[in-house]
């Protein structure tokens, strides 16, 4: 397994690799109309852009992109966005290695906390990483059953 910084080219993997796990792993428990927007959100040219934006990050194995992740500046308080493993990856560890890299990233070692947007299916291991419920309180999800989560570092 190796960690490394996004290079133009990789934006086709990862977003084919984004939107296979939002189909597999996302869609049993978040409406269909929000998986179509973001099915549709993270096309290459959206991914390119986060890049641009911030700090992304891509998990390789055995020479194929399984996971990435994007640190990206918001306010005062920097933002972990698009962070996705392939369905296959899940619950291996891999995970755990690239939130690791994502939270010693200079924008939140700088900010001393981070903040990002959870899918329910993915709370339990936001909640094994330390981090706890946004303003202090886990909310319904909402329409698009997303739920916000931030971590003190």
């Amino acid at each position: 397994m190796e960690i490394k910084l996004f290079c133009s080219g990789n934006e086709h993997p990862i977003s084919s690799l984004i939107r296979r796990t939002l189909v597999e792993v996302n869609a049993t428990d978040c409406p269909s109309h929000e998986i179509a927007y973001l099915y549709g959100k993270y096309e290459p040219d959206t991914i390119a852009e986060i890049a641009k934006a911030g700090h992304t990050y891509v998990l390789w194995h055995d020479g194929k992109i399984i996971g990435c992740g994007s640190v990206v500046p918001d306010e005062n308080t920097p933002e972990i966005v698009a962070a996705f493993l392939l369905p296959e990856y899940i619950g291996r560890g891999y995970g755990r290695k690239l939130f690791e890299v994502l939270e010693s990233d200079e924008l939140c070692t700088i900010a001393g906390r981070v903040w990002l947007t959870s899918s329910v299916t993915a709370t339990p291991f936001y909640e094994k990483m330390g981090y706890t419920y946004r303003f202090g309180y886990r909310n319904s999800g909402g329409e698009d059953n997303l739920i916000e989560m931030e971590k003190s570092l």
